[in-house]
């Protein structure tokens, strides 16, 4: 099996207790990330369809027109 290219979030010690603590609930929550030179984006945590384990999603800020 072949791996595929991954990256990493890092999360400061608030928002890694934040999302351990939403993810034990079964609760909601959204936390900033930092991925590398991308900047922040938001992890939001959300409880799965029917009640089953949760789902993560990961946001980019919008475009900022000006």
């Amino acid at each position: 099996m072949t791996m595929s290219k991954g990256f990493t979030l890092e999360l400061d010690p608030e928002a890694a207790g934040l999302l351990a603590g939403t993810l034990l609930a079964g609760d909601s929550c959204a936390v900033q990330v930092r991925h590398g030179k991308s900047g922040t984006l938001l992890l939001c945590a959300l409880p799965g369809e029917r009640g089953q384990g949760m789902r993560l999603h990961l946001r980019m800020p919008d475009a900022t027109t000006g």
